[in-house]
Order: structure tokens, then sequence, then C-alpha cells
């Protein structure tokens, strides 16, 4: 009976296992496309202009400035929102696969003790039931390691793009304020 009890659950924790490494895998493809879609965003804009010096003479300077789709823009940070309460479900599956094998190893111990609990019962029923627990380790070692490389790190740039967007933006208003202030 310890067998099937084990078989069952080692079956069920690789199961879900590998339905979390795909949703995971997904995570990370859909928040590839949202990093690039911000970087499209923005664009850089030169202009060349006649700018009058303070000794009278006439120079031409070149002026970057820096445009922003704002509705590609808005669009990410929504479907980033949306995406990131979704990873976040599936990223704090991970650490209960080993709390899954655990709760296999007992259930499979208990179950095979059937009151009267002899040493060499235990013992196969131990070495059997402690494959859940070997299975579920491998599976949060596995899935932490594809969390931390994949979706985890793509999260990190898109936090970062969307931060270089708000300071470029903040500067160009700060740029457009002063220079109509001066008019």
């Amino acid at each position: 009976m310890a067998e099937g009890i084990t078989f069952v659950c080692c079956a069920f924790i690789l199961g879900l296992g590998v339905f979390c490494f795909f949703a995971l895998r997904d995570s990370r493809r859909r928040f590839s496309e949202i990093l690039r879609t911000v970087r499209a965003a923005r664009q850089e804009v030169s202009e060349v202009g006649q700018v009058l010096e303070p000794d009278f003479s006439i120079e031409e300077k070149m002026t970057i400035r820096t445009t922003f789709d704002n509705v590609k823009l808005e669009s990410a940070r929504t479907e980033f929102d949306k995406m990131y309460s979704e990873y976040v479900c599936w990223s704090q599956m991970v650490p209960l696969f080993s709390s899954l094998g655990l709760l296999g190893t007992v259930l499979g111990l208990i179950l095979s003790s059937s009151g009267d609990i002899q040493i060499d019962t235990l013992m196969s029923s131990l070495s059997l039931a402690m494959w859940t627990t070997l299975v579920g380790l491998i599976c949060t070692i596995v899935l932490k390691v594809v969390d931390a490389v994949g979706p985890g790190r793509v999260i990190n740039d898109i936090d970062a793009a969307f931060e270089r967007v708000n300071e470029k933006m903040s500067r160009e208003l700060y740029k457009r304020a002063g220079s109509s202030m001066l008019r």
C-alpha cells in the first residue's frame, strides 16, 4: 500500500512541478515581450538650431530630445502589472514542493503502519516514502533556478527600464518647463 501512495504522491509532485515549470517559462517569454515594448517606446530625436551666443555670434547647436510613445508605455505598464500578479502566484508555489514531498513521506509512513509498528516494515516504508521528499526537493531546486534566471531576471530588467523612462521623462519635462520660463 505504501508503494502506491508513494507513487501517487511522486506523480502528483512531478506533474505539478512540470506545470509550474512551463508557467514560469511562459512568464519569462511574456515579460520579455513587455521589455521589448518598453525599450521600443523610447526614441531619440535630434534637432539642429541656431543659437545666439553671448558675444553675439551665431552657432549651430544640435540638441537631442527623447520622445516616448505614452500609449505603448501605459499598455506595457498595465500588462506588466497583470502579468506580475500571475507570476507571483507561480513563484510562491515553488517552496511548496519540498513541503509536499515531506507530506508524502509522512502520509506513506502513517498508512504503512497499521497499529503494530515493526522495525522491518517501518524501515522499508521509510526508504520508499523518502522518494517523495527527494522528488519534492529536486522540483524545488530546479524551479528556484528556473525562476531566478528566467522571469526574475527579466522582471529586474523591466523595473530598471521603467525607472530609466521615468527619469528621462522627468528630465524632459524639466527642460521644457525651464525653457518655457525663459521666454
